[in-house]
């Protein structure tokens, strides 16, 4: 075999061959170019509807494969299963029947998705309370398993509810269980609004086509730049928690949760653009969550797929709030405590999950003492104290505004400083190896810190600092702002956005550590 020909062997085995240690990435070269491959057929096929769709749904599947190798033949399965599980539950007449083929669709669904990812959980902890020592190999995690699950759940539970007519056509319910930018790290789409849009009339425009290429370009920025180059020093202090001060930990801490909203906004940011650039629409999966106030408001802005897809499917069918305060909370804590093993097999995810409801919980119970507190005060006001208030007409125009003003400025900054930290602290038992170093992490923060180290710190690493602070900035900037730099960037012709690409991989290049870092939600 020639030089040329083992350089053509390599280059189809890095491109068509799966391979376990480097699959396929939005953040890497491969992608590009297979990216480019796929969309000039897809430019010249996309004004035909049946063409289209086989051409998407093929290039969905040889991405997976590309991803998670034979596994691509448990997508395929579940494409199939819950087609034909929706198709029998919008047949059948009977309740009973739509509703036992519902429940051997979720079971069938939960169990799959149980197996690969909790079974190794749950047998260690089963040896542990039984003192056995049954033993089985390393079950590999599909990745995207939990995405795609979920929206198959929807989907059969929505055509039970009759939200939704069950598709006809396998070919539409294949596109939208595998529509690629979407596959393996969500957002989590909902049948009712994806489907509508798989046959619709595509349009393709200057303006559209320029959005999706900033969408790319943000994603492609918050993740291979930020997210990664965070993530150098982040990994050196949890390597080894007991070498670093309580300064450094602390620092690991917000670095942290920098790295994990970029990292992961910065997926579902290429995922909306690359939907974009095909002519699709993804709902936004990120409403700049450290700002919130309150751990409530928090859930509304991060993870915005999963949260909602919570409240529908575990939170409403528990209960809600439509049976009672102690049901709700009930319902809050078992949706949460879910929420946190969804995002992975251990007990730290529980934890964290539990602690998230416990917010919640505390959150809606300081509600509930606010408005009882308001509806008796407003009872006890008499006709002639408010006679007394009205005759003090500077009082009531000029202080009491000002005094109310105050109060709930001073109340939304104490409350965005509780539950940032609250949020923050909690990140640590994301990425900790363990719970017990977790727990070591967040001790040395409060018994080993030292803020006399802060201007050394930033003589020896003040990329790092610098890398926090822009994260901060674009995660703070106003929506205005990223609307008017979307506009301008998609009115620019195409030499200076390529420019801006070039720009952007040469800053990756100069800030990479060695190979193309995984997305963070890749293990959920």
């Amino acid at each position: 075999m020639t030089e040329f020909e083992r350089l053509i062997n390599h280059l189809l085995n890095q491109f068509l061959v799966y391979s376990q240690n480097s699959p396929l990435l939005f953040n890497s070269g491969i992608f590009l170019v297979l990216f480019l491959i796929f969309y000039g057929g897809y430019i010249f096929l996309y004004k035909n509807d049946l063409l289209r769709m086989a051409y998407v749904i093929v290039f969905s599947f040889f991405f997976y494969y590309k991803s998670s190798g034979g596994f691509v033949f448990l997508l395929g399965f579940s494409a199939l299963f819950n087609y034909l599980s929706g198709f029998l539950i919008d047949s059948f007449q009977l309740k009973q029947n739509r509703k036992l083929t519902l429940w051997i669709s979720i079971l069938v669904n939960v169990g799959l998705l149980f197996y690969f990812k909790y079974t190794l959980f749950f047998l260690k902890n089963w040896n542990t309370i039984t003192s056995q020592n049954i033993q089985l190999e390393s079950i590999f995690l599909p990745i995207g398993i939990s995405f795609f699950t979920f929206q198959a759940i929807s989907y059969v539970v929505d055509v039970y509810k009759k939200e939704i007519p069950a598709c006809r056509n396998i070919l539409d319910f294949a596109f939208y269980l595998s529509f690629f930018p979407q596959l393996v790290a969500g957002p989590i789409v909902r049948a009712k609004d994806f489907l509508p849009q798989i046959r619709q009339k595509l349009e393709f425009d200057s303006v559209t086509l320029g959005w999706g290429l900033f969408w790319i370009l943000k994603g492609l920025f918050k993740k291979a730049v930020l997210a990664d180059y965070i993530a150098q020093y982040v990994d050196l202090i949890y390597s080894n928690e007991a070498g670093y001060t309580g300064f450094e930990h602390l620092l690991a801490m917000y670095g942290y949760t920098i790295q994990i909203y970029c990292d992961f906004s910065g997926y579902s940011d290429m995922a909306i653009g690359l939907a974009l650039l095909m002519g699709y629409e993804l709902c936004i999966n990120f409403d700049r969550p450290y700002l919130a106030t309150s751990i409530t408001e928090f859930w509304r802005r991060w993870h915005i797929s999963l949260s909602t897809w919570l409240r529908d499917y575990i939170y409403i069918p528990l209960g809600g709030n439509r049976h009672g305060i102690l049901r709700m909370y009930l319902a809050l804590m078992a949706t949460m405590l879910i929420g946190g093993l969804w995002h992975g097999a251990d007990w730290k995810f529980v934890f964290w999950g539990a602690m998230h409801g416990i917010g919640l919980v505390v959150h809606k119970i300081y509600l509930t003492l606010i408005l009882e507190f308001r509806k008796n005060n407003t009872e006890k006001s008499t006709i002639n104290e408010e006679i007394e208030i009205n005759k003090i007409g500077f009082l009531k125009k000029t202080i009491l505004p000002f005094t109310d003003n105050l109060f709930n400025s001073l109340k939304n900054s104490l409350g965005w400083l509780f539950t940032f930290h609250f949020v923050a602290f909690l990140w640590v038992f994301f990425r900790a190896e363990s719970f017990e170093k977790a727990w070591f992490s967040i001790q040395k923060i409060f018994t080993a810190t030292d803020f006399n180290y802060a201007l050394p710190f930033w003589e020896i690493r003040p990329l790092f600092i610098t890398m926090l602070f822009v994260g901060l900035f674009l995660h703070f900037s106003s929506k205005l702002s990223y609307k008017n730099l979307g506009n301008y960037f998609a009115s620019l012709p195409f030499w200076a956005k390529a420019v801006c690409y070039l720009i952007v991989i040469q800053i990756i290049l100069q800030t990479q550590s060695e190979g193309v870092q995984p997305f963070i939600y890749f293990q959920f």
